[in-house]
């Protein structure tokens, strides 16, 4: 991890050095010396890392804290001289020349002979113990020959357990009061929760029953959350409901919902018996045919939930059991089937493999070797599925001796995640621990974790080549599916087989946190209750004091009742060195709060990633200190309240990520041209224009955005459409046009600016007050580029096939009020694989797919189409459906027989409603 930080430190210094090149000057050669005497350390710290040695390890831990003090040094220098609000930068640069020169460039000179001092007595101490540099070697260059691989075996493996999975599906079935909750007990990383899948997803059971819900509880949870979350799943037509319902009222409707239907709902992961105090109200025992599956750590849980609950302790994986979860994860080209192999399996494998041309054969010494490391691993899925990890990248004898000094303590996992962990490439591990900074058991969306490493500097500039086509996005997507790869993270694909979330196992998590910790990379803080498990007000100050230095600070922050919340936070705020500070909101927050995070834009000036999601101050206004943080690469303000942005966000020139999606409509400053260096950028959805000065243009400037690589809700109305044309290196671009009227000769501009890089092009509009002409529709419908097209407002007449652009992946039509079957039409899409037919979207009575109709299609949803009576498919119509949504279809009584995939799609509903779909 040490060698990370010094090579991000020396990657900086290097930026600056080109950058801030005015403005360093005066202290280039002291800088330049400095750099150089990183460089030198930096081949030590892969032999040091590998070392478990005590006086290595605070050696590593000490040249740590002086590349951070070096960082640190030369981006507070920079702060003091560079151009204030409302200050130019001739006056700032001759200011500088003549009162900051000789004192700031003496003291800082001074601060940096002293650094150099101390990494060179480092790099002799080291040195003389033993310690030699080692060069990148064949070991890097076969990872950077790595092919590119398909990771649909990414989903989780199951192996065994298919008594497990009859006894629990049998016992489901059962009517009468006795054992109305199940309980999967057992320890962490057992699978228990894969399990649970397995049976919630049994035809017999989504037979049996009526409705179906899944909570995930965990150690950090919310009871209303949980519990509005269930009531949606088993009632949707409460959505609407819910904002208004008290408490008693949300226990009191769940209650009766499954006294009258019958329902099973699974409690995954709860830990405690307090977290059922919470939720006991909402789950009848008597008179209802409804069952409660839980998966628990605790059998104490299960007992405090219900004396007569019905338990099933899964067992430790077989030997030969083992050996077939191993082989998935070391050979993932396989095919290996999911019963019992027996011990001739290797052979028999290794025989089919070697025949295909998969893989080496297994040698008696390889079995042998396998042999003793699953011993090690004894059954546990979790460890094996590490193991796997390891053993597709390393020699066996290798992974076979160190194994054993991991293993040492019986069941002792950490030791193996630690392996896993310590075996990953130096510039992957800060990447991992980046991961503890999510909540325990959230889905993170990728492409967010991926925007953050990249601002966090993760990526070296030699990892990537734009000019080549290689671009850093690129980079950090073969990093998080590297990660995937090696088992430490768990990922959930898209339809293009992309990763779209990722998370981590919870024992990984507590890994990967107390790693973190330890390495100074990570903190993270409950604002909450004083008697959280972490966090806790006992704790704070000495918390906060031994990380003074930690770069990462994650905050979950809840108001405790009566709008008061916890005052820990003017603790925790007033952390100079913090790089990245992310908030992790649970319930709705109030005007103190907003006030207590407000002073972070004056104390965090070094704040490179800011997510400050979900914060409610629509009274105000963001600060203009929020322009001082000119480091910022990352800004998120996602789904948050606020009246406008300020003028000072001119200053942030080093931005490259920023998400404007706020929920209201709010003012934007003019200013957002002078980021030249951002790669993505969403507005939002409803906007204004604030200028400084009377009568200037109203619609915002970006045309100077060269390095623009991603633009969502572009809107026509105010933002200059031959802007776009400017963008030479954009790549997407989401057009959205809700509030104003409707102008689709965007589609005749943008048809003619040379955009080379452009990949795909959504549009999103709508025009509810009366119908679309057909030249309108022609504008939009035929639109070469187009990937992804909403549509809502009447339609009277679809236009043929032809006529439509055959590059489409994605269509939505809304309120189209289609009195013509349009099956026939869209069926001949060649690249259709999501359609969404909804709100009166078609007043017909049935609809028809023909045979080869929709070839790629992959989802379908049907809602609100209150006339639809059938929907008949021919033999070889949409081959490869894997989900079917259907809502608020009342009269719909005929579904194709074979299609087999039912699934109502409810997680995607809400976006729907609000219809955010692209």
């Amino acid at each position: 991890m040490a060698e990370s930080v010094v090579s991000f430190v020396v990657e900086t210094i290097g930026k600056l050095l080109v950058e801030e090149a005015k403005f360093l000057w005066a202290v280039k050669g002291k800088v330049e010396g400095l750099q150089n005497e990183l460089k030198l350390i930096q081949r030590l710290l892969r032999d040091a890392d590998a070392k478990q040695e005590q006086a290595v390890r605070e050696w590593v831990a000490q040249l740590r804290e002086i590349a951070y003090d070096a960082e640190d040094v030369i981006e507070q220098y920079i702060l003091r001289v560079v151009p204030k609000k409302g200050q130019n930068t001739i006056k700032a640069y001759a200011c500088f020349m003549a009162k900051c020169t000789c004192v700031r460039a003496h003291e800082v000179g001074i601060k940096i002979d002293g650094l150099r001092s101390s990494i060179s007595n480092l790099r002799t101490s080291m040195r003389d113990y033993g310690i030699q540099p080692l060069n990148d070697g064949e070991r890097e260059r076969k990872r950077a020959s790595t092919s590119k691989h398909t990771y649909a075996h990414f989903e989780e493996d199951f192996v065994g357990r298919e008594d497990g999975i009859q006894v629990l599906v049998k016992e489901l079935l059962k009517d009468g009061e006795q054992h109305k909750v199940i309980s999967i007990c057992g320890m962490g990383g057992l699978g228990k929760t894969t399990l649970a899948k397995k049976v919630f997803a049994h035809d017999e059971v989504k037979n049996h029953f009526d409705g179906f819900a899944w909570a995930c509880i965990s150690q950090e949870y919310h009871v209303r959350d949980i519990l509005e979350g269930i009531l949606v799943k088993l009632n949707p037509d409460k959505r609407e409901e819910l904002p208004k319902m008290k408490d008693d009222e949300l226990l009191e409707t769940l209650y009766k919902t499954q006294k009258q239907k019958r329902c099973i709902v699974v409690l995954d992961d709860i830990w405690t018996e307090q977290a059922w105090d919470g939720l006991r109200n909402a789950f009848p025992f008597k008179d209802t045919r409804s069952k409660l599956l839980i998966t628990t750590r605790n059998k104490k849980v299960a007992e405090y939930i219900h004396p007569h609950y019905f338990p099933h302790e899964p067992q430790c994986l077989s030997h030969e059991e083992s050996w077939v979860l191993l082989k998935k994860r070391v050979f993932p080209e396989m095919k290996v089937g999911q019963g019992i192999v027996a011990a001739e399996v290797v052979e028999g494998i290794a025989r089919q493999s070697e025949m295909e041309g998969h893989m080496p054969e297994i040698t008696a010494h390889m079995k042998k070797l396998g042999d003793e490391l699953l011993e090690k691993c004894r059954g546990l899925p979790l460890a094996i599925i590490v193991l796997g990890g390891l053993l597709a990248h390393n020699e066996w004898e290798t992974v076979h001796r160190n194994i054993n000094l991991h293993f040492s303590v019986k069941n002792d996992l950490s030791k193996a995640l630690a392996l896993s962990y310590d075996d990953l490439p130096w510039h992957l591990k800060p990447c991992f621990l980046y991961l503890g900074s999510f909540p325990e058991d959230v889905e993170i969306p990728a492409k967010r974790v991926l925007r953050m490493w990249i601002a966090e500097g993760f990526v070296l500039p030699d990892a990537y080549d734009e000019e080549r086509g290689i671009t850093i996005e690129n980079v950090v997507e073969q990093y998080l599916m590297e990660l995937v790869k090696r088992g430490l993270v768990q990922a959930l694909l898209n339809l293009n087989g992309n990763i779209k979330t990722c998370r981590l196992h919870d024992l990984m998590r507590d890994f990967c946190v107390s790693k973190a910790r330890q390495e100074k990379f990570l903190s993270f803080h409950n604002i909450q209750q004083d008697n959280e498990r972490e966090g806790s007000s006992s704790s704070m100050a000495t918390e906060v004091e031994s990380t003074c230095k930690t770069r990462r600070l994650s905050l979950y922050m809840r108001e405790i009742g009566e709008g008061k919340v916890t005052p820990r936070l003017e603790q925790i705020r007033t952390m100079p060195h913090v790089r990245t500070l992310m908030f992790f909101q649970y319930g709705e927050t109030n005007v103190r709060m907003w006030q207590q995070v407000q002073p972070i834009f004056i104390n965090c000036k070094f704040l490179r990633v800011l997510a400050l999601d979900d914060l409610d101050c629509v009274r105000e206004n963001l600060p203009e200190s929020l322009g001082d943080l000119v480091h910022l690469r990352f800004l998120s303000l996602k789904n948050s309240h606020f009246r406008g942005l300020p003028q000072s966000m001119g200053n942030l020139v080093c931005m490259e990520f920023l998400d404007l999606l706020i929920d209201n409509e709010v003012s934007i400053p003019n200013v957002l041209w002078k980021m030249r260096r951002l790669r993505y950028l969403r507005l939002p959805y409803h906007f204004d224009i604030k200028e400084k000065l009377y009568g200037a243009r109203k619609k915002l400037r970006l045309g100077t955005l060269k390095n623009l690589r991603t633009m969502r809700n572009f809107s026509p109305k105010k933002c200059d459409v031959n802007d776009v044309g400017k963008l030479t290196n954009l790549q997407k671009l989401n057009v959205f046009d809700w509030y104003d009227s409707i102008e689709v000769e965007i589609f005749l501009q943008l048809a003619e600016f040379n955009l080379k890089h452009l990949q795909s092009s959504s549009f999103d509009f709508r025009k509810y007050d009366h119908s679309w002409t057909k030249g309108e529709l022609s504008k939009m419908l035929n639109y070469p580029h187009s990937r992804k097209l909403s549509i809502g407002g009447i339609i009277e007449k679809l236009p043929e096939h032809k006529s439509l652009s055959q590059q489409l992946r994605k269509l939505v039509l809304l309120y189209s009020h289609l009195e013509e079957d349009p099956m026939p039409i869209l069926e001949k899409l060649p690249h259709l694989v999501v359609l969404v037919l909804g709100e009166h979207a078609f007043t017909g009575r049935e609809m028809v797919c023909s045979a080869g109709g929709f070839p790629q299609l992959k989802r379908l949803l049907f809602y609100t189409l209150p006339y639809l009576e059938e929907w008949r498919a021919a033999e070889g119509a949409v081959p490869h459906l894997s989900r079917l949504g259907i809502y608020r279809c009342p009269k719909l009584r005929v579904v194709p027989s074979h299609v087999s995939t039912y699934d109502c799609w409810l997680e995607r509903l809400k976006e729907v409603m609000k219809g955010r779909i692209l």
